[in-house]
């Protein structure tokens, strides 16, 4: 089976890295293998061979599912999703800068897909924001739990140093996150709805600021319950 997991919600539509049932849709599948070379692997000044070939692609019902095979495993030869070698390059450059969400939703919900250095990092924030122990993470990202801990632990630190700067930008911050977590998450009242209480020198109109890490520690103890 190439999707297994425990996950209720809806089976994410990206493919897993060992899925490639997407070769027997392609537009060029059955295609002669002299043809298919004479088309995809032609020679640099074959102009009208590339330009046949991408009309071919251009009709391919999984045109992007070809590319995102290229780029993922580094393929050096021949024209994958419309585009060749060359015209490729610019795209390998930018795929350790991606950050699809889509692809960290399926990470997180069982599918074994490519991640890239971002999407990673945003998997492990993820996993600590929801409690998740390191054998999980490990079996998610295809780690050691080794590797798992220190990742964690890593952003562990993160928060950890995020916090202490934002009490140190507010000297008194566990009293507003006691203000804030007795209201019920209730937004601030602005002055126009307690003009009436007394002492209440605000202008009209000015909203109640709540600082960052405030609201930090609530939405953090709400994704842990949620988990």
């Amino acid at each position: 089976m190439r999707y297994i997991t425990t996950n209720t919600g809806p089976q994410p539509t990206i493919r897993s890295i060992a899925d490639h049932s997407w070769h027997s849709r392609a537009a060029c599948y059955g295609i002669n293998a002299k043809e298919a070379d004479r088309l995809f692997f032609h020679g640099p000044r074959n102009f009208r061979d590339r330009q046949q070939a991408k009309q071919v692609c251009a009709a391919c019902p999984v045109q992007r599912d070809c590319l995102n095979f290229a780029l993922e495993n580094k393929v050096e030869h021949g024209m994958w999703g419309g585009l060749t070698l060359k015209e490729r390059a610019a795209w390998r450059k930018k795929l350790d800068n991606r950050l699809d969400y889509a692809r960290v939703r399926a990470a997180i919900n069982g599918r074994d897909v490519h991640l890239s250095s971002l999407e990673r990092n945003a998997v492990v924030r993820y996993a600590c924001a929801r409690g998740w122990s390191t054998t999980r993470l490990a079996h998610v990202l295809g780690v050691t739990v080794e590797w798992a801990r220190d990742v964690m632990s890593e952003e562990a630190r993160a928060i950890e140093d995020r916090d202490r700067h934002n009490v140190h930008a507010d000297p008194a911050p566990a009293t507003d996150a006691q203000g804030y977590e007795s209201s019920a998450a209730e937004p601030p009242l602005t002055s126009d709805q307690d003009a009436d209480s007394p002492g209440d020198s605000r202008p009209s109109g000015e909203v109640v600021p709540v600082d960052r890490h405030v609201h930090a520690p609530v939405v953090l103890d709400t994704f842990r319950k949620a988990a």
